[in-house]
């Protein structure tokens, strides 16, 4: 039902105040229509609008119910109440909206459709099957059947194998009464088919009229191919795979690959002929290719991919100069693109050459660059020797260098960098310099040399050069991970958040990509600063549970069934994200190190804490889905050692123990703190400790972070039985021995941190440092609960404990307070000596090291590049200072309170 005109007029102020963002306008006009039609459903729709775009969702919601209440029929208030739900995430209530509409109005399509639509948004498959039907009868509509037909799938792919049998026979009935017409129904049959396994009878489908209308669209032909394969049907594999690659695309890989696999498996069943088909095949492209205007490299690599199957199946004594003559042949025509490196990969890592081959290899790979003259020439000559330089790391020949020659190697790479820039002059300023690459391979390796010298001068100088090679090529992504990386090893936040906001993430990046700014970066003291990322990085789970639910709807309403499938696995994966989980925890680290200076105030946060999305259970923890893009991070190094994003950090990184282990400390907390007894410390202590007894958790945190986690596990066990009625000398004894362990972890685990100085500044410091810190605040807590269980809250009580040398719980309590607060007294020595070291002196004194030292790159000789390098250490030492002054307040403010 539309607004009449005159409603409309008067209204039209109050939405052009919404439409325009001007809430502020927009609640003072509402708020003055409801004085004067206090009862009118649109208003109270239109103030809940108003008030939830503000952040007053409560008061939204409560008004939401009052007009669901009145039941309305009207499209301007049904539009206004659901956009409010959608933002509130609440599609139940949807849901039960436009039931009542749809009941209200029987025979009224749109409402049937919304009330659809609703049941989709919430994942009610079986509500939406139910929904879709009732359309069907009352409308006639070949849709609604396929939308019903579709939400039968869903429900099998739930594990309702009887929901796929009945939609398998509806489908079956619709294609005898002809309904079948699009190339999606086709798809919608096959997937409930290939969902069940029934490969054969999908496989004949692609025999009907519509199967082969549908083998027009390229992913049908694709999912064919794949279908033949599967049933074994190699003969045909060939055939289909083989015109795909003739007739429309040679550098379409995945046909490439069913290729090989069926010939391989006819040459298995004896028919030896298809392997000189396949040669004659590949020189039929190869020669197309070279003909083309534009040479595709499909025909070129599938030799290769060729050649390497035939070697793999022939015994261990197989001679490898064809494959090796061919690798070179494909170097010689695609060493310039930027993807050779990995197309060539597996292939000479399959070689398994010698040091000595591996060194005659290159020097084959380095005879086909040929000098000239001309500017494309020269680049493209640029971009094949950063390919050799990539092989040789792959093959080995720049691992177990000496310091010399490690140095001598990086000298190299910068200086042919150097030669790379005036062919780049010309270049817009996002594009990327042609030698950027050498800079980043410098940089791999000084980090080699780093991690076996530990030598923070090899670092200092890898951050500099990437430094100054950013500066021209601003939108060098590789460059600004590798100087992430590089800082937060060095312990330096502040060029971090820099970086960061110069990306400009967006999405689902939030989800893969925001690691790489905020994962262990707590450890340096930038809560501000990390709290505001993870805040940023929190929109895309909040979009997702607003926007994808858009994009499921949008596909039943064009009939696009082979996307609903996509769409739900990106809802479930950003639903289940690990990288959610980890910002939540960070979160409530941040609060609660800002909380916890004073015991009281620390008591009060964990007794006012949320714990319900930080989960522990194993359940919980398997299923979430580690969305993490790590392969994004340059890698040339072999398969046989550590990745390059596993060396270009400070430590493991966070994962599904990490957050498990941190979801127990902080439900321990929250129990412990829990005055009404409402929550059950005894369960969870318990199996904390069980988790903690695991052998697998000591390899995926930190030694500080497990210490920390058994820290805990002793205080709150210790909390728990001296909570129990059971009054006994075994229960008292008990309690004692988790105190003495808890002292002995302080003592011999946690205060032991080592002073700050310039020969091996690191995160690891600051870690050390801020591990004390939150052991004591957790510490502190949960001592506090003791305290109050065994009735040492007054002063006097605590005098009288301290004198008791008889009570071994009284004693290791007080012996155990003491040493917490020892660790204070610890740390703050070490901040303070962090303090006296991170000055002004400190720059000139680390690039007068880094200057007369054996390790000093010829670069870095010159004045006007230690100017540079100047440049880079004051903000290195700036951030060390700030990581420092903000520890050394956080230790006072405790000491003063102590």
């Amino acid at each position: 039902m539309a607004l009449d005109y005159a409603t409309e007029k008067k209204l039209r102020p109050l939405y052009e105040a919404i439409d325009d963002c001007q809430y502020k306008q927009a609640l003072q006009l509402v708020t003055k229509m409801l004085k004067k039609t206090p009862d009118w459903p649109l208003i109270k729709a239109l103030k809940a609008l108003v008030l939830v775009r503000t952040g007053k969702e409560n008061e939204a919601s409560e008004l939401c119910k009052q007009v669901k209440k009145t039941i309305p029929a009207d499209d301007a208030t049904l539009q206004a109440v659901t956009m409010v739900y959608k933002e509130l995430g609440e599609h139940t209530s949807i849901v039960e909206l436009y039931e009542s509409a749809a009941n209200s109005q029987p025979k009224n399509e749109e409402f049937a459709n919304h009330w659809f639509m609703a049941m989709v948004r919430s994942s009610d498959y079986k509500g939406q099957q139910q929904a879709a039907l009732k359309l069907h009868r009352t409308f006639k509509s070949n849709k609604y059947l396929f939308w019903g037909i579709m939400s039968l799938a869903l429900q099998g792919e739930g594990g309702s194998s009887l929901s796929y049998m009945l939609a398998e026979r509806m489908m079956a009935k619709a294609q005898e009464e002809g309904r079948l017409e699009e190339v999606e129904h086709f798809r919608l049959y096959l997937l409930i088919l290939l969902d069940q396994k029934k490969h054969e009878e999908a496989l004949a489908l692609f025999d009907t009229p519509l199967g082969e209308k549908s083998l027009r669209d390229p992913e049908v032909r694709q999912m064919k191919t794949e279908l033949l394969s599967t049933n074994k049907k190699w003969s045909e594999v060939l055939a289909a795979s083989e015109k795909a690659l003739v007739h429309e695309n040679a550098d379409d890989w995945i046909n490439w690959l069913a290729y090989f696999d069926a010939v391989e498996a006819l040459v298995a069943e004896d028919n030896k002929e298809v392997v000189n088909n396949a040669h004659q095949l590949i020189e039929k492209l190869k020669k197309s290719a070279l003909e083309a205007p534009m040479m595709k490299r499909g025909p070129f690599l599938a030799e290769l991919e060729f050649e390497y199957r035939l070697a793999k199946k022939q015994d261990q004594g197989h001679d490898q100069s064809n494959l090796l003559q061919n690798i070179v042949t494909y170097f010689a025509q695609f060493g310039s693109k930027s993807c050779c490196f990995e197309d060539l990969q597996n292939y000479t890592s399959y070689l398994k050459l010698t040091p000595e081959k591996a060194k005659g290899f290159i020097q084959s790979l380095k005879d086909t660059i040929k000098e000239t003259g001309e500017k494309a020439g020269k680049v493209k000559n640029i971009y094949k020797d950063t390919n050799i330089r990539k092989l040789e790391r792959f093959l080995g020949l720049q691992s177990q260098l000496s310091l010399k020659e490690g140095i001598e190697l990086v000298n190299g790479l910068w200086k042919a960098y150097e030669d790379a820039l005036p062919l780049g002059k010309g270049l817009e300023k996002t594009e990327y310099q042609y030698g950027d690459e050498y800079v980043i391979l410098a940089t791999h390796i000084l980090l080699d040399l780093y991690h076996e010298h530990n030598n923070t001068s090899l670092l200092i100088q890898a951050v500099s050069l990437l430094e100054i090679a950013l500066v021209k090529s601003v939108s060098n992504f590789q460059i600004k991970l590798a100087l992430v990386r590089l800082y937060a090893i060095l312990g330096i936040y502040t060029r971090i958040e820099q970086i960061y906001l110069t990306m400009e993430i967006k999405q689902i990046q939030f989800d893969t990509m925001i690691h790489y700014f905020t994962d262990k970066l707590f450890s340096l003291g930038c809560l501000d600063e990390i709290e505001q990322s993870l805040y940023d990085a929190l929109v895309i789970y909040k979009s997702n549970e607003v926007e994808t639910p858009e994009m499921l709807v949008k596909a039943y309403q064009f009939g696009t069934f082979s996307k609903i499938q996509e769409f739900i696995e990106f809802r479930n994966r950003l639903d289940t994200s690990l990288q959610h989980s980890i910002s939540l925890v960070e979160l409530i680290r941040i609060d609660a190190m800002n909380a916890t200076f004073q015991i009281k105030n620390g008591v009060q946060f964990f007794h006012d804490l949320d714990v319900s999305k930080i989960k522990f259970d194993d359940v919980f923890i398997d299923s979430r889905s580690d969305n993490r893009d790590f392969k994004v991070f340059m890698n040339c190094n072999s398969k046989e050692i550590q990745s390059a994003q596993e060396l270009f950090k400070p430590t493991i990184s966070t994962n599904k123990t990490w957050v498990q282990m941190f979801s127990y400390v902080f439900n321990i907390l929250s129990a412990a703190c829990d005055t009404k007894g409402v929550k059950d410390l005894d369960s969870v202590v318990k199996q904390f400790t069980e988790f903690l007894g695991r052998e697998s958790i000591q390899a995926n945190v930190t030694c500080q972070e497990y210490w920390l986690a058994k820290y805990v596990s002793d205080l709150s066990n210790a909390l728990v039985l001296s909570k129990s009625s059971v009054k006994n000398a075994d229960n008292s004894k008990k309690i004692a021995g988790f105190l003495k362990d808890a002292a002995e972890i302080m003592e011999k685990h946690v205060i032991e941190t080592r002073p700050y100085t310039t020969e091996t500044i690191s995160w690891v410091d600051f870690h050390k440092t801020n591990t004390v810190l939150e052991v004591f605040n957790y510490g502190s807590v949960l001592l506090e609960m003791l305290n109050r269980s065994l009735g040492l809250t007054s002063k006097d009580a605590k005098r009288k404990a301290a004198e008791n040398k008889v009570d071994e719980v009284l004693m290791n309590l007080t012996a155990l307070q003491a040493i917490a607060k020892k660790s204070m007294v610890t740390v703050q020595t070490n901040v303070k000596t962090g303090k006296d070291l991170f000055r002004i002196q400190l720059q000139k004194k680390l690039i007068k090291e880094i200057t007369n030292s054996e390790v000093v790159l010829d670069y870095f000789k010159t004045k006007e590049a230690q100017t540079v390098l100047n440049d880079h250490l004051k903000i290195m030492v700036t951030s060390w200072a700030l990581s420092i002054e903000r520890y050394t307040d956080e230790v006072n403010k405790r000491i003063l309170k102590m």
